[in-house]
């Protein structure tokens, strides 16, 4: 279903909001779309007359990440078969085909994104701790990974997973998921060298509750984030610095959200009654999240510049 205006209902679920506008946008939705047979691409949607389109080049892809002049973007590919391990992937001047990154086709990796200045990337891998996972950042030279650095290795005597990097607006630090400390997953930040780590959000050991998809806002203040509860999931806002976050209400499970990048937007998936679809809402909560619905199932939402 088309949305030729973002604040007007999309969707059966949709919600207006209770004073319907148009925003100018300079930016659209990315994110990876699955098709009732499982077949896994890149979609863009432009918030316009247009239908949604498929990205050329992004087939098998997830979690897309744009540079951020919009001009190309890195993903994750899931692979040919559920055998295949997952692999980085870039798309140049957005023109396909796509290049695979990752220099060992046996080796996991994932989550990649861009840095701020376009030249470094951070990413998940499972190269120095097969059991495990680390974040590595790299410079990307040429549509190769050159100057690989890990962030995260491990302690020696225990596996532990650091997932999810996001860069913050001035690509001096990154946030991450780990399970570090009491070994729950918890938002933690770090300097873009991997030093003076810092943890966000504090969680109990017992597991109830884990935080995911750190996603910094345009300012650098705040960090949207999913945290899992004994089954629900919701979106939160919590100081980058660390305190108590905040959640929002959702008639549904929400998960990783996107700051636009004028900060007025939050986008996300949204579960409600099975059917997951991509919501917009104002980042202040003063709106209610409209639906932007797709047969099919939409995930990891990232908005990129026009």
């Amino acid at each position: 279903m088309l949305c030729p205006l973002l604040w007007s209902a999309c969707g059966g679920g949709g919600r207006s909001p209770a004073e319907p506008q148009q925003l100018p946008l300079t930016s659209d939705l990315l994110f990876d779309h699955e098709e009732a047979d499982g077949a896994r691409h890149l979609m863009r949607w432009r918030f316009d007359s247009s239908p949604p389109e498929n990205v050329p080049g992004g087939e098998r892809g997830m979690r897309p990440q744009p540079r951020a002049d919009g001009r190309s973007l890195v993903f994750t590919s899931q692979g040919l078969t559920s055998q295949d391990v997952t692999q980085l992937q870039l798309l140049e001047n957005l023109t396909p085909p796509a290049r695979r990154l990752s220099r060992d086709a046996a080796v996991p990796e994932r989550e990649i994104v861009y840095a701020p200045d376009g030249r470094r990337v951070a990413f998940v891998s499972q190269r120095d701790e097969p059991g495990g996972a680390d974040i590595f950042v790299a410079e990307l030279v040429d549509g190769e990974l050159q100057d690989l650095q890990n962030l995260t290795p491990g302690p020696g005597d225990r596996i532990v997973l650091d997932v999810t990097p996001a860069w913050s607006p001035d690509g001096a630090r990154i946030a991450f998921t780990s399970y570090r400390g009491n070994g729950a997953a918890a938002l933690w930040t770090m300097a873009a060298d991997g030093s003076d780590a810092r943890q966000v959000t504090e969680v109990p050991p017992t597991g109830d509750v884990a935080d995911f998809f750190p996603a910094w806002s345009p300012d650098g203040s705040l960090l949207a984030f999913q945290r899992s509860n004994r089954g629900q999931v919701r979106i939160g806002l919590v100081p980058a610095a660390g305190g108590s976050p905040a959640l929002f209400d959702f008639e549904g499970k929400a998960y990783q959200p996107a700051w636009s990048p004028d900060g007025l937007l939050l986008a996300f998936a949204g579960d409600v009654d099975g059917d997951l679809d991509l919501y917009v809402r104002t980042a202040d909560g003063a709106s209610a999240p409209v639906r932007l619905s797709l047969p099919g199932v939409d995930r990891n939402p990232v908005w990129i510049r026009r």
